[in-house]
């Protein structure tokens, strides 16, 4: 069952799934090296990194129509982020760029018989850049960081819908149009229940105020507060660039109201990132910004901020957190760094997709961004992501003005919300069922077992002393730990040993119903291998997300591949 070839859909018989195999530690090197040998087997893939066959498809329709015989395409589901794209090549490459926009533009009325005011007309516009060599390479990197991608369903749907065109019938074609025009009024019920679940999530988890539990310190209105992207990502993107705008504006007001009085504050474009995070976001950081990097995100680098704060005489926009990192599992000291950001003004950007419902970390965020992909959604079928704004933060007035303005654009596709909201509706209970899965499994299996078949264990609970101290702190009364740990191993060999022959879903993604596990250092830092090794990521790690299996049966699973190590050592 578990047992999926590399590059292909992860489970095998999941429709637009979001993972895909990468069943053998030696897959895995050769993926992270683009062996063309390695890669040429790839079907599918991450939807950011590799785009799904039907995103495939479009990308030749594009190419067919529009290109070069050298070029390559990536589809966005908007001219304006389309134009970005563009600009963003041509910054870097010059005016010489070679480059070049091309714009696919369907409408349709779709009407009701006997229903005359449910008659509407639907327009789907999607922009292409088409390039070749480097400059592709460029466009491809954008397309995986800005995270608003064209995503797999309305990639379906505008083939289909291209298809039919060619079609002597109209029949397929109409009813193609009435799907998308039904699936686009269902999608804004769907997301208007999502901003009221994810609001729900953070204000009562659990149904703790049915319990009596005092009301949280912040509330949001979730139609004005909450808004909702095709990534986890893009939220990690859309906050950076809301930070440009809140500087932008802040200058801006300084300049128009100059007081020779006042020592000028001079412009910041840079952010900082307190712990080891997911590689993007440091990513992001570094290309349409400067980074200030503290990897350790302890105790250490809270004197070491501080310091750089005051003795550089340097400002920060702002820190972005992930609560707890991945993979580590680290947890940062929230009230400490938000004790920082009032004395110097700067802002908290929390990514909380690993804690969830586990922890309560809005009182302490200015902005939190989470990946909807994950837990939320559980199924591995559909991407997407959410923002939400604190209202007591003093960038709250700045961030509504820019979700207002023609800056943001909703580009969660409507077919993705409807399957976002069914799939996220026992999120509650899927948390609680994967954090005693996880519980149980370290306890009985694998804690054992650290310091002898592995070296070290990752987990908010053993990570470290001041990781489990700064989780309790902020963790919810029936919140656990999380169903993500990391394992890392005495040497190559033996987590080869353990990985391959571990019967588990293998490939990327984590908070699925299903347990998946990865060699994650390798994946995202096989070129960099000894600078993160500082950090604590050891290239010999596996990290592992536990799903809502039988419990015995995750526990005979892993004692299996915890064996095949320790023969391996007899031989």
């Amino acid at each position: 069952m578990t047992d999926i070839e590399f590059g292909q859909p992860l489970p095998s018989d999941l429709k637009y799934a979001v993972s895909f195999g990468i069943p053998t530690w030696d897959s895995a090197i050769g993926y992270a090296e683009k062996d063309p040998k390695v890669i040429s087997r790839m079907a599918t893939g991450y939807p950011r990194y590799f785009p799904q066959p039907p995103i495939q498809k479009l990308c030749k329709y594009f190419i067919n129509k529009f290109g070069q015989p050298s070029e390559d395409c990536r589809p966005f589901p908007s001219l304006n982020i389309a134009s970005k794209c563009l600009e963003f090549v041509k910054s870097v490459v010059g005016p010489e760029s070679r480059a070049h926009l091309e714009v696919e533009t369907i409408s349709f009325e779709v009407g009701a018989k006997n229903k005359p005011n449910e008659d509407g007309k639907f327009t789907v516009a999607i922009a292409a850049i088409l390039a070749s060599g480097e400059e592709f390479t460029l466009v491809r990197e954008y397309w995986k960081l800005r995270g608003e991608c064209v995503s797999s369903r309305l990639a379906s749907s505008l083939n289909q819908l291209l298809d039919a065109t060619n079609l002597t019938s109209s029949e397929t074609r109409h009813e193609v149009e009435a799907r998308i025009f039904l699936a686009e009024k269902e999608g804004d019920d769907a997301k208007s229940l999502l901003k009221r679940r994810i609001a729900e999530n953070h204000f009562n988890p659990f149904d703790l105020r049915k319990e009596g539990a005092d009301p949280k310190e912040v509330d949001v209105n979730p139609e004005n507060d909450i808004h909702l992207v095709s990534s986890g990502m893009s939220a990690i993107f859309t906050t950076r660039k809301l930070l440009t705008f809140w500087e932008e504006k802040r200058a801006f007001e300084y300049a128009l109201n100059k007081d020779s009085s006042k020592k000028e504050i001079l412009p910041c474009n840079t952010a900082a990132i307190f712990g080891f995070p997911f590689k993007d976001t440091q990513v992001i950081m570094d290309t349409f910004g400067k980074c200030q990097f503290f990897g350790f995100g302890d105790s250490r680098d809270i004197t070491e901020l501080q310091s750089f704060l005051e003795t550089s005489k340097q400002r920060i926009l702002a820190v972005f957190v992930e609560t707890p990192s991945n993979p580590l599992l680290n947890m940062p000291d929230l009230k400490e760094l938000r004790r920082l950001a009032d004395a110097y003004g700067f802002f908290i950007v929390v990514d909380d997709t690993i804690g969830g419902l586990n922890v309560d970390i809005l009182p302490y965020a200015d902005v939190v961004c989470t990946s909807l992909t994950k837990l939320f959604n559980g199924s591995s079928n559909a991407m997407g992501g959410s923002i939400i704004l604190n209202p007591k933060s003093s960038l709250y007035s700045s961030a509504h003005e820019y979700f207002e303005n023609n800056e943001f654009e909703d580009l969660l596709w409507c077919e993705d919300a409807v399957v976002l909201e069914q799939n996220s509706r026992d999120f509650q209970e899927r948390t609680l069922r994967a954090n005693i899965n996880t519980e149980k499994l370290l306890n009985e299996v694998l804690f054992p077992e650290e310091g002898k078949i592995c070296k070290k264990i990752y987990y908010p609970t053993v990570s470290s002393k001041e990781t489990f101290q700064n989780y309790e702190s902020v963790r919810n009364k029936h919140g656990g730990y999380g169903c993500l740990f990391s394992m890392a191993f005495y040497n190559e060999g033996e987590a080869k040993a353990f990985y391959d022959s571990l019967r588990v879903f293998k490939g990327p993604s984590n908070g699925t119903n299903f347990t998946l596990a990865c060699p994650y250092v390798h994946l995202a830092h096989h070129s960099e291998l000894e600078e993160v090794s500082k950090f604590g990521a050891d290239p010999n790690l596996i990290r592992v997300s536990v799903g809502l299996e039988d419990t015995q049966w995750l526990l005979d699973v892993f004692s299996s591949a915890i064996d095949v190590v320790r023969r391996s050592r007899d031989l």
